[in-house]
Protein backbone atom coordinates (compact mmCIF):
# COMPACT_ATOMS: atom_id res chain seq x y z
CA UNK A 1 0.00 0.00 0.00
CA UNK A 2 3.43 2.38 1.03
CA UNK A 3 4.06 2.18 -2.74
CA UNK A 4 0.18 3.76 -4.17
CA UNK A 5 1.50 7.28 -3.40
CA UNK A 6 4.71 6.98 -4.71
CA UNK A 7 3.12 5.72 -8.19
CA UNK A 8 0.86 8.79 -8.18
CA UNK A 9 3.75 10.97 -7.86
CA UNK A 10 5.98 9.46 -10.47
CA UNK A 11 2.62 10.18 -12.98
CA UNK A 12 1.98 13.81 -11.57
CA UNK A 13 5.64 14.13 -12.67
CA UNK A 14 5.15 12.24 -16.24
CA UNK A 15 2.43 14.44 -16.90
CA UNK A 16 4.10 17.72 -16.27
CA UNK A 17 7.35 16.57 -18.38
CA UNK A 18 7.13 18.77 -21.97
CA UNK A 19 5.73 16.78 -24.84
CA UNK A 20 5.30 17.82 -28.43
CA UNK A 21 1.52 19.65 -28.00
CA UNK A 22 3.38 22.30 -25.17
CA UNK A 23 6.78 21.95 -26.10
CA UNK A 24 8.25 25.27 -26.47
CA UNK A 25 8.57 26.75 -29.91
CA UNK A 26 11.28 27.12 -32.29
CA UNK A 27 12.22 30.92 -32.66
CA UNK A 28 13.26 32.33 -35.86
CA UNK A 29 14.60 35.85 -34.58
CA UNK A 30 14.80 38.07 -37.62
CA UNK A 31 15.48 41.70 -37.67
CA UNK A 32 15.17 45.01 -39.96
CA UNK A 33 16.31 48.51 -40.15
CA UNK A 34 12.89 49.70 -41.19
CA UNK A 35 10.77 50.91 -38.07
CA UNK A 36 7.47 49.23 -36.93
CA UNK A 37 4.14 50.70 -38.93
CA UNK A 38 6.34 50.47 -42.32
CA UNK A 39 5.23 48.26 -44.98
CA UNK A 40 8.17 45.87 -44.15
CA UNK A 41 7.05 45.13 -40.40
CA UNK A 42 3.57 45.00 -41.40
CA UNK A 43 3.69 42.31 -43.97
CA UNK A 44 6.91 40.61 -41.57
CA UNK A 45 3.98 40.67 -39.01
CA UNK A 46 1.39 39.03 -41.51
CA UNK A 47 3.84 36.37 -42.22
CA UNK A 48 4.87 35.57 -38.54
CA UNK A 49 1.33 35.06 -37.88
CA UNK A 50 0.83 32.57 -40.53
CA UNK A 51 4.26 30.77 -39.65
CA UNK A 52 1.92 30.08 -36.13
CA UNK A 53 -1.01 29.03 -37.35
CA UNK A 54 0.42 27.02 -39.93
CA UNK A 55 2.78 24.78 -38.13
CA UNK A 56 0.19 24.81 -35.27
CA UNK A 57 2.58 26.43 -32.51
CA UNK A 58 5.93 24.86 -33.46
CA UNK A 59 7.28 27.72 -34.74
CA UNK A 60 7.94 31.82 -33.59
CA UNK A 61 9.19 34.55 -35.58
CA UNK A 62 10.12 37.51 -33.48
CA UNK A 63 10.67 40.61 -34.96
CA UNK A 64 13.56 43.17 -33.90
CA UNK A 65 12.56 46.17 -36.12
CA UNK A 66 13.58 49.90 -36.32
CA UNK A 67 17.66 49.38 -36.24
CA UNK A 68 17.51 47.77 -32.47
CA UNK A 69 19.65 45.37 -33.77
CA UNK A 70 22.11 47.34 -34.98
CA UNK A 71 22.90 48.00 -39.47
CA UNK A 72 23.24 45.54 -41.71
CA UNK A 73 26.44 44.76 -40.55
CA UNK A 74 25.82 44.57 -36.80
CA UNK A 75 22.68 42.14 -38.28
CA UNK A 76 25.13 39.97 -40.30
CA UNK A 77 27.68 40.08 -37.49
CA UNK A 78 24.78 38.56 -34.74
CA UNK A 79 23.67 36.05 -37.27
CA UNK A 80 27.14 34.67 -37.40
CA UNK A 81 27.03 34.00 -33.40
CA UNK A 82 23.31 32.59 -33.15
CA UNK A 83 22.25 35.72 -31.35
CA UNK A 84 19.75 36.37 -34.72
CA UNK A 85 18.36 33.98 -37.09
CA UNK A 86 17.54 36.04 -40.37
CA UNK A 87 17.14 39.44 -41.24
CA UNK A 88 16.22 41.84 -44.28
CA UNK A 89 18.89 42.81 -46.22
CA UNK A 90 19.03 45.87 -48.51
CA UNK A 91 21.83 45.21 -51.49
CA UNK A 92 24.43 46.68 -49.39
CA UNK A 93 23.91 43.72 -46.80
CA UNK A 94 23.57 41.22 -49.48
CA UNK A 95 27.05 42.03 -51.26
CA UNK A 96 28.49 41.32 -47.62
CA UNK A 97 27.49 38.06 -48.08
CA UNK A 98 27.45 37.26 -51.61
CA UNK A 99 29.08 40.01 -53.57
CA UNK A 100 27.28 39.13 -57.51
CA UNK A 101 24.54 39.59 -56.17
CA UNK A 102 24.95 43.37 -56.41
CA UNK A 103 24.64 42.65 -60.40
CA UNK A 104 21.34 43.35 -59.94
CA UNK A 105 21.79 46.60 -58.90
CA UNK A 106 24.11 47.18 -61.67
CA UNK A 107 22.84 50.72 -63.50
CA UNK A 108 20.48 51.01 -66.66
CA UNK A 109 20.34 47.21 -66.37
CA UNK A 110 16.66 47.12 -66.14
CA UNK A 111 14.20 49.26 -68.19
CA UNK A 112 10.66 48.06 -65.94
CA UNK A 113 9.46 46.19 -63.11
CA UNK A 114 8.55 43.37 -65.06
CA UNK A 115 11.77 42.97 -66.08
CA UNK A 116 12.89 42.79 -62.91
CA UNK A 117 10.53 40.24 -61.38
CA UNK A 118 11.55 38.09 -64.81
CA UNK A 119 15.34 37.78 -63.98
CA UNK A 120 14.93 37.15 -60.50
CA UNK A 121 12.32 34.37 -60.80
CA UNK A 122 14.88 32.70 -63.25
CA UNK A 123 18.08 33.44 -61.24
CA UNK A 124 16.71 32.68 -57.76
CA UNK A 125 17.37 29.12 -57.71
CA UNK A 126 20.88 29.85 -58.61
CA UNK A 127 21.45 32.74 -56.22
CA UNK A 128 19.96 30.47 -53.47
CA UNK A 129 22.59 27.96 -54.39
CA UNK A 130 25.71 30.63 -53.96
CA UNK A 131 24.23 32.08 -50.59
CA UNK A 132 23.88 28.25 -49.40
CA UNK A 133 27.53 28.19 -49.97
CA UNK A 134 28.04 30.72 -47.98
CA UNK A 135 25.92 29.73 -45.06
CA UNK A 136 22.70 31.08 -45.98
CA UNK A 137 19.29 30.45 -46.94
CA UNK A 138 17.70 33.28 -49.31
CA UNK A 139 14.25 33.19 -48.34
CA UNK A 140 13.04 35.65 -50.70
CA UNK A 141 13.51 38.11 -52.69
CA UNK A 142 12.62 41.88 -51.81
CA UNK A 143 13.60 45.43 -53.11
CA UNK A 144 13.57 48.95 -52.37
CA UNK A 145 12.37 50.01 -55.97
CA UNK A 146 14.22 52.59 -58.85
CA UNK A 147 16.67 54.80 -57.46
CA UNK A 148 16.70 58.68 -58.45
CA UNK A 149 18.93 61.67 -58.15
CA UNK A 150 17.73 64.31 -55.50
CA UNK A 151 19.95 67.53 -55.10
CA UNK A 152 19.39 71.16 -53.73
CA UNK A 153 21.72 72.51 -57.26
CA UNK A 154 20.18 72.03 -60.63
CA UNK A 155 20.60 69.20 -62.72
CA UNK A 156 20.21 70.16 -66.00
CA UNK A 157 23.45 69.03 -67.97
CA UNK A 158 25.99 66.80 -67.78
CA UNK A 159 28.29 69.67 -66.13
CA UNK A 160 25.23 70.07 -63.75
CA UNK A 161 26.01 66.78 -61.95
CA UNK A 162 29.83 66.89 -61.85
CA UNK A 163 29.18 69.91 -59.80
CA UNK A 164 27.25 68.56 -57.07
CA UNK A 165 28.56 67.08 -53.38
CA UNK A 166 26.30 63.57 -53.49
CA UNK A 167 25.64 61.12 -50.83
CA UNK A 168 27.63 57.34 -51.05
CA UNK A 169 26.84 54.63 -48.61
CA UNK A 170 30.33 54.63 -46.77
CA UNK A 171 31.98 51.34 -47.97
CA UNK A 172 29.48 50.70 -50.64
CA UNK A 173 31.63 49.97 -53.25
CA UNK A 174 28.97 49.38 -56.08
CA UNK A 175 27.71 52.82 -55.42
CA UNK A 176 31.25 54.13 -55.30
CA UNK A 177 32.31 52.65 -59.01
CA UNK A 178 28.46 54.01 -60.04
CA UNK A 179 29.36 57.38 -59.15
CA UNK A 180 33.07 57.54 -60.15
CA UNK A 181 31.29 56.27 -63.61
CA UNK A 182 29.05 58.91 -63.96
CA UNK A 183 31.69 61.44 -63.02
CA UNK A 184 29.80 62.18 -60.19
CA UNK A 185 31.82 63.27 -56.44
CA UNK A 186 30.97 60.92 -53.59
CA UNK A 187 30.99 61.38 -50.13
CA UNK A 188 30.98 58.69 -47.70
CA UNK A 189 28.59 59.01 -44.66
CA UNK A 190 26.78 56.43 -42.87
CA UNK A 191 22.97 55.85 -43.57
CA UNK A 192 21.97 57.54 -40.17
CA UNK A 193 23.96 60.72 -41.34
CA UNK A 194 22.63 61.92 -44.64
CA UNK A 195 20.39 64.57 -42.85
CA UNK A 196 22.87 66.20 -40.76
CA UNK A 197 24.90 66.25 -43.74
CA UNK A 198 22.42 68.04 -46.18
CA UNK A 199 21.84 70.33 -43.23
CA UNK A 200 25.53 71.17 -42.45
CA UNK A 201 26.68 71.48 -46.61
CA UNK A 202 28.76 68.21 -46.22
CA UNK A 203 26.86 66.87 -49.03
CA UNK A 204 24.03 68.51 -51.18
CA UNK A 205 22.45 65.72 -52.98
CA UNK A 206 21.91 61.87 -52.73
CA UNK A 207 20.28 58.67 -54.84
CA UNK A 208 17.45 57.26 -53.24
CA UNK A 209 13.95 55.11 -54.16
CA UNK A 210 10.93 57.90 -53.49
CA UNK A 211 10.15 55.59 -50.18
CA UNK A 212 13.46 56.19 -48.57
CA UNK A 213 13.82 59.79 -49.45
CA UNK A 214 9.93 60.32 -47.76
CA UNK A 215 10.85 58.14 -45.20
CA UNK A 216 13.76 59.72 -43.76
CA UNK A 217 12.66 63.11 -44.04
CA UNK A 218 15.61 63.69 -47.22
CA UNK A 219 13.29 64.98 -49.57
CA UNK A 220 12.64 68.07 -47.38
CA UNK A 221 15.99 69.33 -47.38
CA UNK A 222 16.38 69.40 -51.55
CA UNK A 223 14.66 71.02 -54.38
CA UNK A 224 15.07 68.97 -57.45
CA UNK A 225 14.58 65.55 -58.61
CA UNK A 226 16.50 63.98 -62.12
CA UNK A 227 13.13 62.25 -63.14
CA UNK A 228 15.19 59.13 -64.37
CA UNK A 229 15.52 55.66 -62.92
CA UNK A 230 19.30 54.79 -62.69
CA UNK A 231 19.34 51.60 -60.51
CA UNK A 232 16.76 48.67 -58.98
CA UNK A 233 18.00 48.75 -55.95
CA UNK A 234 17.62 44.86 -54.33
CA UNK A 235 16.75 43.54 -51.44
CA UNK A 236 16.27 40.44 -49.46
CA UNK A 237 15.30 37.91 -47.06
CA UNK A 238 18.25 35.78 -45.51
CA UNK A 239 18.54 33.40 -42.79
CA UNK A 240 21.60 31.21 -41.51
CA UNK A 241 21.86 27.36 -42.73
CA UNK A 242 21.67 26.39 -39.57
CA UNK A 243 18.83 28.03 -38.01
CA UNK A 244 17.00 27.30 -40.98
CA UNK A 245 17.81 23.36 -40.52
CA UNK A 246 17.10 22.99 -37.45
CA UNK A 247 13.09 23.14 -38.30
CA UNK A 248 11.38 19.73 -38.95
CA UNK A 249 11.55 19.29 -42.52
CA UNK A 250 7.81 19.94 -42.81
CA UNK A 251 7.97 23.34 -41.37
CA UNK A 252 10.98 24.02 -43.41
CA UNK A 253 8.46 23.98 -46.07
CA UNK A 254 5.94 25.46 -44.31
CA UNK A 255 8.34 28.32 -44.18
CA UNK A 256 9.80 28.73 -47.46
CA UNK A 257 6.39 28.88 -48.98
CA UNK A 258 5.28 31.36 -46.58
CA UNK A 259 8.42 33.92 -46.85
CA UNK A 260 8.09 33.51 -50.91
CA UNK A 261 4.53 34.08 -50.70
CA UNK A 262 4.76 36.88 -48.04
CA UNK A 263 7.95 38.24 -50.04
CA UNK A 264 6.11 38.91 -53.52
CA UNK A 265 3.57 40.82 -51.48
CA UNK A 266 5.92 43.00 -49.90
CA UNK A 267 7.66 43.88 -53.45
CA UNK A 268 3.44 44.89 -54.12
CA UNK A 269 3.34 46.81 -51.56
CA UNK A 270 6.94 48.85 -51.88
CA UNK A 271 5.88 49.30 -55.52
CA UNK A 272 2.76 51.15 -54.28
CA UNK A 273 4.50 53.17 -51.70
CA UNK A 274 7.25 54.03 -53.81
CA UNK A 275 4.42 55.87 -56.45
CA UNK A 276 2.60 57.81 -53.35
CA UNK A 277 5.99 59.11 -52.19
CA UNK A 278 6.43 60.04 -55.56
CA UNK A 279 3.29 62.40 -55.68
CA UNK A 280 4.33 63.25 -52.32
CA UNK A 281 7.76 64.47 -53.57
CA UNK A 282 5.71 66.58 -56.49
CA UNK A 283 3.03 67.88 -53.83
CA UNK A 284 6.36 69.77 -51.88
CA UNK A 285 6.99 71.24 -54.66
CA UNK A 286 10.71 69.06 -55.58
CA UNK A 287 10.96 69.96 -59.29
CA UNK A 288 11.75 67.06 -62.06
CA UNK A 289 13.83 67.59 -64.06
CA UNK A 290 13.48 65.63 -67.40
CA UNK A 291 17.02 64.39 -68.44
CA UNK A 292 18.68 65.86 -71.85
CA UNK A 293 19.10 64.02 -74.91
CA UNK A 294 23.20 64.38 -74.09
CA UNK A 295 22.46 63.52 -70.53
CA UNK A 296 20.90 60.11 -71.38
CA UNK A 297 23.38 59.51 -74.16
CA UNK A 298 26.21 59.94 -71.22
CA UNK A 299 24.57 57.80 -69.05
CA UNK A 300 24.43 54.85 -71.26
CA UNK A 301 28.51 55.50 -71.83
CA UNK A 302 28.97 55.42 -68.10
CA UNK A 303 26.89 52.24 -67.41
CA UNK A 304 28.55 50.40 -69.90
CA UNK A 305 31.97 52.14 -67.94
CA UNK A 306 30.36 50.94 -64.83
CA UNK A 307 30.13 47.17 -65.98
CA UNK A 308 33.94 46.88 -66.67
CA UNK A 309 34.48 48.15 -63.54
CA UNK A 310 32.47 46.03 -62.10
CA UNK A 311 34.32 42.79 -64.05
CA UNK A 312 35.25 40.32 -62.53
CA UNK A 313 36.19 42.12 -59.25
CA UNK A 314 32.37 42.35 -58.35
CA UNK A 315 31.24 40.06 -60.39
CA UNK A 316 32.06 38.03 -64.13
CA UNK A 317 31.23 38.75 -67.25
CA UNK A 318 29.82 35.56 -67.75
CA UNK A 319 26.85 36.55 -64.93
CA UNK A 320 26.21 39.94 -66.22
CA UNK A 321 25.87 38.38 -70.05
CA UNK A 322 23.55 36.07 -68.64
CA UNK A 323 20.95 38.67 -66.81
CA UNK A 324 21.26 40.74 -69.50
CA UNK A 325 20.49 37.85 -71.98
CA UNK A 326 17.37 37.26 -69.66
CA UNK A 327 16.32 40.91 -70.07
CA UNK A 328 16.53 40.52 -73.61
CA UNK A 329 14.30 37.31 -73.79
CA UNK A 330 11.95 39.33 -71.68
CA UNK A 331 11.78 42.00 -74.54
CA UNK A 332 11.50 39.76 -77.20
CA UNK A 333 8.94 37.49 -76.04
CA UNK A 334 7.16 40.73 -74.89
CA UNK A 335 6.77 41.98 -78.52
Amino acid sequence: MKKIPFLIIALLLLCSLPTAANAAPTEIKIAVVMPEGSTWTNTLHGFADAVARETKGEVAVKIYAGGVSGDEVDVLRKMRVNRLHAGGFSGVGLGMVLPEIRVLEAPLLFGSYEEVDYVKERMFDDFAARFEEKGYVLLGFAEAGFVYLFSQRPMNSVDDLKQIKMWVWKGDRVAENFLEAFGVQGYPLQLADVNTGLDTGMIDSFYSPPLAAVAFQWYARVRYILDFPMVNSTGALLMTKSAFYRLKPENREIVSRLVKQYSAELVRLTRRDNDEAMQVIQEAGIERIAPTPEQIASFQHSAQKNYEMSVPSLYSQELLDRIRGLIAEYRAGKK
